[in-house]
């Protein structure tokens, strides 16, 4: 986390420059309490504050709450896009999480500057109080893509009061002990809101407030012949991932041979799909070649029998195959990665 710690009096620069000592970051403070590694606070306050906000993904401001709330006022986005903020008396009594509690970091920020500094950590979030942790946290700590955010609330609401939130799992993900504490023994009929844990489509919803927490275990593995565009690959697998009833969400890696390293449509693919590429050499492929069909003409194209299902296999850590499919001078292989601990 980039921090900022942010003093405008003496005794607040005396609290930042131990902040400093420990959580490191950014310091700003008036020109006359400026200590070596610091920085002067320049020009209208409000101003400074909103030209720092979004460089930050934390901020620490040590003085009264009013202040901070005024000034990041005209600021303040989103709680998924918006910094951890937490706001620090000055004289280091209570560390107060005052903004993007979950997802942004803050309960926690609040509660690790307060044993730096001897502080009461002040956390208001419900799901907190309630002694849960909340989905976003969870989605945030195990790199679960959370979809349909805009029921969020909804569905933390239903499970701080006790309501009957219905998860729905998918069996052969082995995650289900994360969500042990939320799932009710005496469920009964009545469903107030639904979590689903799944890599799958999901169709039919009930008409219910829900989340989907999609696992990002699935490698695609790509072969093509050169020149491939990143249209013509993106709709083969679109449609692969909608005949198999898979979110394109759920992807987490891409994998092809290090010949096509320089294709424009498999850069573009990755890039959209915002999932790193792997390339693998043509010795990498060879040893578990053996394992899959060869093709003579791909063997005496690039020098190995096959790309996708190999590359596919070794990014997946030996993985489960989902589904192979050729078209057009494409081939596509979709494996479940192996080898995840979820609850470490």
């Amino acid at each position: 986390m980039k921090i900022a710690i942010v003093a405008i009096t003496k005794n607040a620069a005396i609290i930042a420059k131990k902040l400093y000592e420990v959580l490191e970051g950014d310091v700003f403070v008036k020109e006359k309490y400026r200590f070596d590694g610091s920085y002067a606070i320049e020009g209208d306050f409000i101003n400074f504050v909103h030209n720092i906000f979004h460089k930050y993904s934390g901020i620490v401001f040590i003085m009264a709450t009013g202040i901070v709330v005024r000034s990041i006022a005209g600021v303040i986005n989103d709680k998924f896009t918006d910094p951890a903020v937490v706001v620090v008396d000055e004289k280091g009594k209570y560390a107060i999480s005052l903004l993007s509690g979950h997802i942004g970091g803050a309960n926690r920020l609040a509660i690790n500057i307060s044993s730096i500094i001897g502080a009461q950590p002040i956390i208001t979030t419900a799901t907190d109080l309630e002694g849960i942790i909340s989905l976003d946290v969870i989605a945030k700590d195990y790199g679960l893509y959370l979809e349909n955010v805009g029921d969020l609330k909804k569905v933390s609401a239903a499970l701080v009061n006790r309501e009957n939130v219905r998860f729905i799992i998918d069996d052969d993900l082995g995650i289900a002990t994360l969500f042990d504490e939320y799932i009710k023994k005496d469920f009964d009929d009545k469903v107030d809101a639904i979590v689903y844990v799944t890599n799958r489509i999901v169709k039919n919803i009930d008409e219910k407030p829900y989340v989907i927490l999609r696992p990002k275990n699935i490698v695609i593995g790509i072969g093509c012949k050169k020149g491939v565009s990143f249209d013509d690959l993106f709709a083969f697998i679109n449609e692969t991932f909608e005949n198999t009833s898979y979110s394109l969400r759920s992807i987490c890696l891409m994998a092809t041979i290090d010949i096509k390293k320089d294709e424009d449509g498999i850069q573009q693919l990755a890039k959209f799909l915002d999932v790193p590429l792997l390339l693998y050499t043509k010795d990498d492929l060879r040893t578990v070649e053996d394992k899959f069909p060869i093709s003579d003409f791909v063997f005496h194209t690039v020098g190995v029998g096959s790309v996708a299902r190999p590359s596919a296999y070794l990014a997946s850590n030996k993985g489960k195959e989902i589904a192979y499919l050729k078209k057009n001078g494409m081939t596509l292989a979709i494996y479940r990665k192996e080898g995840i601990v979820w609850d470490g």
